[in-house]
C-alpha cells in the first residue's frame, strides 16, 4: 500500500508526504477536513462532508466513526475531541479532579502536571485524541459564569500552570498514544466581557492585551501547545473568529504557532446568526478562512459556503489547503495514519479510576484547600468533639461538588445521567469516615441552596445547640457557574443567609466550609464563624481531603489565586 500511496510511507519525510496526500485530495475533501461536527448522523456525515474531526462521541460510535473514515477513497484518520476539563468528565466514573480554580490554590505545576497526565491515560482509553482543556482566561469579573474554568487573575501563574497541564497532556510527544491534544483557550480576551456577561463584547485595547491576557497564550504557543481555540466574545465589536490580527499576525506569524486553531461552538454561524457581521455562510467561510481559523466547530454549513465560495472567487483553493495543511500535518505528526487509536476499554478498566489516580485525587484537592480564618477551633481535638453536627446544602451534594463540566451539569443530555454517587466522597462522608471512635456525626440539610427551602432550619438550629461543633457546608450551585450561567450578584443565593444567621445566634462554635464555583461575598454571620474554609469545587476526593484537614491529618496548604 505504502508503495503506491508515499503518503501512507511514515519512513517519508512528512512534508512529502504531506504534498503527495494534498496532490490526491479534492476540493470537497479539503474542505471537509477543515470540519469538526457533532455525533448526530454521522455515518452520512463522514461519507457526505468528509470531516476531519468530531467531538462528543464515544465508544462504539467513535470506533465506528474511525473505520468509517479509513474507509473512505484516502483513509484519513480523524480526530475525536472532548471536553475533558477537569478529569474525564463525561465518562461516568472516570477520575474528576479539582476545577481548575481549586487547583490553582496549590500554586503546584508539578501537581497539575500529574494531574493531566492521569487525565490522558483515562481519556485515551476511550478512544479520544483531543481535550480542549486548559483554559487560559484570566479572572476579571467575578460574576462571569466561567470564573471556575480559569486559573485565577494573575497572568504569570495562568502561564505557569497552563504549561504543565499541557505537558501532562501531551505527553511524550505527538505519536504518544497514551498522549492527548492539550487546547489552549479563549483565544483571547474573551473574559473581559462588560458585566460579566458570556460571549458578549470584551472592552480591552491591544495595549491591555498584550499587557495581560496574550502572555499566558504566548507561553502556551512556544511550549508546543498543538491547539488553540477562539473566545465567543467581540472586541471593538470584531468576533474573535474574525479577528485577523488576532490570529493570523500575533498568533502565526509573530509566534511561531504551527499547530491548528479551532473555532469554539458555533463560531462560524455566529457570524451569521447572532453577531450578525456575515451576511451568509458563504461570506462566513470567507471570513473564517481568511482570518486564520483552521477547524470550525459544529457549523455544518461551512461546508456548502466555503464550496460556493471558491467556485465564486471569493475563496482560492489555495487558501483552502493553507488550513488542510495544517490539520493534515498534526495528524501525521500523532501517528494516525499508522495508528488511528481506537478505544482500548480493556485497558480503560485497569486504567480509569484507578487506585494511583484516586490517590492523586485525594493528593490534589488536600492541595487545593484553603484556609481563610481559624480561632483555634481547627484542628478538632477528638477528646473536645463528641457529637458533630453538620449541616448545609452542600454537605452532601455530590454533584455540585464536582462542579461544571462533568457529566449531570447539562452540557449532555439527561438521559446520560450522572457519576456514580459512591464515586464521590461529600463532606458529609469524610466526615463521617474519618470521625475517632466516641464522635457522632449527625446531618441535617437546613435548607436549599437556592429556592425559599427553609423547612428544614428549625431542625438545624436544634442540632446545632446540642453538639460541640458545627460543620456547615455553604456556597452555589450548579445553575450559578458556567457558560451563560453569569450572575448579577456574588451574595449567596436562597435561605443560607437566614441559615446562617439563626446558627451563628445558638453561640456553637461553627466551621464555615464554602463548596462553590467562584467567589462569594460572605456576610457578617459567615465572616463570624470560627473558621472557614475555601474548596471551591474540589473533585471527587474534596469531601475526604476536608474532613483530614478538619480532623488534623493534613495540615491546609492552599493559597488564594483570586
Amino acid at each position: 500500500m505504502s508503495s503506491l500511496f508515499p503518503y501512507l510511507n511514515p519512513s517519508l519525510p512528512l512534508q512529502d508526504r504531506l504534498n503527495d496526500l494534498l496532490s490526491r485530495m479534492t476540493l470537497e475533501e479539503k474542505v471537509g477536513q477543515l470540519l469538526m461536527l457533532g455525533p448526530g448522523n454521522f455515518e452520512n456525515a463522514i461519507e457526505e462532508k468528509h470531516p476531519g474531526a468530531f467531538l462528543h462521541m464515544q465508544p462504539p460510535e467513535s470506533d465506528r466513526a474511525i473505520d468509517l473514515a479509513l474507509e473512505s477513497r484516502l483513509g484519513i484518520p480523524l480526530l475525536i475531541a472532548e471536553d475533558c476539563i477537569h478529569g474525564h468528565s463525561f465518562w461516568k466514573g472516570a477520575t474528576i479532579f479539582p476545577t481548575q480554580l481549586a487547583m490553582a490554590c496549590s500554586w503546584n505545576p508539578e501537581l497539575l502536571r500529574r494531574v493531566a497526565a492521569a487525565t490522558a491515560a483515562e481519556v485515551t482509553t476511550t478512544g479520544i485524541h483531543w481535550t480542549f482543556s486548559p483554559v487560559l482566561c484570566l479572572t476579571r469579573d467575578l460574576r462571569w459564569g466561567r470564573v471556575g474554568e480559569t486559573f485565577g487573575e494573575d497572568p504569570y501563574l495562568i502561564g505557569e500552570l497552563a504549561a504543565a497541564m499541557i505537558s501532562g497532556y501531551q505527553g511524550s510527544g505527538l505519536d504518544d498514544p497514551h498522549g492527548i491534544l492539550a487546547t489552549a483557550k479563549h483565544f483571547a480576551g474573551y473574559s473581559e466581557t462588560q458585566g460579566g456577561r458570556d460571549a458578549s463584547e470584551a472592552d480591552i485595547s491591544r495595549r491591555k492585551l498584550r499587557s495581560y491576557f496574550l502572555p499566558p497564550f504566548e507561553k502556551a504557543a512556544r511550549g508546543g501547545c498543538m491547539t488553540f481555540m477562539t473566545g465567543y466574545q467581540s472586541m471593538e465589536g470584531l468576533p474573535s473568529t474574525a479577528n485577523r490580527w488576532l490570529l493570523r499576525q500575533v498568533l502565526k506569524e509573530e509566534w511561531g504557532f504551527e499547530g491548528i486553531l479551532v473555532t469554539d461552538w458555533n463560531n462560524v454561524g455566529r457570524l451569521v446568526r447572532e453577531q450578525k457581521v456575515c451576511a451568509t455562510f458563504k461570506h462566513a467561510a470567507v471570513v473564517a478562512v481568511k482570518s486564520g481559523n483552521d477547524m470550525m466547530m459544529t457549523t455544518p454549513e461551512f461546508y456548502e459556503g466555503a464550496l460556493e465560495a471558491v467556485a465564486e472567487g471569493l475563496l482560492t483553493e489555495a487558501e483552502i489547503d493553507e488550513p488542510c495543511r495544517r490539520i493534515l500535518a498534526l495528524k501525521l505528526r500523532m501517528g494516525l495514519f499508522e495508528n488511528p487509536r481506537h478505544s482500548d476499554l480493556a485497558r480503560g478498566r485497569e486504567v480509569i479510576a484507578c487506585r494511583a489516580h484516586r490517590e492523586l485525587n485525594l493528593e490534589a484537592a488536600r492541595q487545593s484547600i484553603v484556609l481563610l480564618q481559624n480561632d483555634g477551633v481547627l484542628p478538632f481535638s477528638a477528646g473536645n468533639i463528641r457529637r458533630l453536627a453538620v449541616i448545609g446544602p452542600n454537605a452532601d451534594n455530590d454533584l455540585d461538588q464536582l462542579g461544571d463540566w462533568s457529566l449531570g451539569t447539562g452540557q449532555y443530555p439527561p438521559e446520560r445521567g450522572k457519576h456514580p454517587r459512591e464515586c464521590t466522597a461529600t463532606v458529609l462522608d469524610g466526615l463521617r469516615r474519618s470521625a475517632p471512635a466516641g464522635c457522632e456525626v449527625i446531618y441535617v440539610r437546613g435548607c436549599s441552596g437556592t429556592s425559599g427551602e427553609t423547612d428544614g432550619i428549625a431542625g438545624a438550629v436544634a442540632l446545632a445547640v446540642r453538639c460541640d461543633a458545627a460543620v456547615v457546608v455553604i456556597g452555589d450551585g450548579i445553575q450559578f457557574n458556567g457558560e451563560v450561567s453569569s450572575t448579577a450578584t456574588l451574595d449567596l443565593q436562597g435561605p443560607q443567609l437566614e441559615l446562617m444567621k439563626k446558627l451563628q445566634d445558638t453561640g456553637t462554635s461553627l466551621i464555615v466550609v464554602l463548596i462553590n464555583g467562584k467567589p462569594l461575598v460572605l456576610p457578617k454571620s459567615v465572616q463570624n464563624a470560627a473558621a472557614i474554609l475555601e474548596g471551591f469545587n474540589p473533585g471527587m476526593e474534596g469531601g475526604a481531603a476536608l474532613a483530614e484537614i478538619l480532623w488534623g491529618q493534613v495540615n491546609p496548604s492552599g493559597n488564594l489565586c483570586v
